[in-house]
């Protein structure tokens, strides 16, 4: 989760629904981590504990663990399979690009384009989520194309265009004002709603 979100956490703005909802889910998995390992390292979870915002309690080890109806409202079986779906696609990308890295054809996964051919339900699923597959797959762009095989099919290409300076993603253009040079529409965006509010 933290590797697929650092796009959003980093590039986008402060104030964004996609960066609180990932700082939201971030907050969460490390309040029940450091519950969990209290037991196990001390001390180590107090410290945690202590630079965790918003708890209620001075200690970690006075602190209760989570109760099931707690950890039930969080339960949609729905979602996780639709993005273990999801997640088994990204692995295949990873596993095209790995490959593209060590052989030094390509430096970063945002250097990248993924082209995924699929069919059926699967090619339905990614076209639903088209806008989050860049960030999910962790490349600058995805191209989808439907599948004459039931297996899901990946092809990695060099992304195109320009490389914006702030979010290191290959976009089409960048701006050339003196305000914004260098920088994708998207991190202009972010980056005004920071200046201005």
């Amino acid at each position: 989760y933290n590797d697929i979100s650092k796009d959003r956490l980093y590039t986008f703005g402060t104030r964004s629904r996609e960066r609180r909802s990932a700082q939201t889910a971030m907050y969460l998995m490390a309040d029940g981590l450091t519950r969990l390992l209290a037991p196990l390292v001390p001390v180590t979870a107090d410290q945690l504990w202590a630079s965790l915002p918003h708890r209620k309690e001075p200690s970690v080890h006075i602190a209760r663990f989570p109760d099931g109806a707690d950890l039930l409202a969080f339960a949609d079986s729905e979602l996780m399979q639709r993005w273990n779906q999801l997640v088994a696609v990204r692995d295949l990308v990873l596993a095209r690009i790995e490959p593209l890295r060590k052989d030094k054809q390509i430096g970063s996964s945002l250097q990248a384009k993924a082209i995924v051919a699929a069919r059926g339900p699967v090619l339905e699923l990614l076209q639903r989520h088209a806008a989050d597959l860049p960030m999910l797959f962790i490349v600058s762009s995805v191209e989808l194309r439907p599948s004459g095989s039931e297996l899901t099919e990946v092809a990695i290409e060099r992304a195109g265009g320009v490389r914006c300076e702030r979010c290191w993603r290959y976009v089409a253009g960048v701006s050339s004002e003196p305000e914004w040079e260098g920088l994708c529409d998207r991190c202009q965006d972010a980056l005004a709603e920071t200046i201005h509010g």
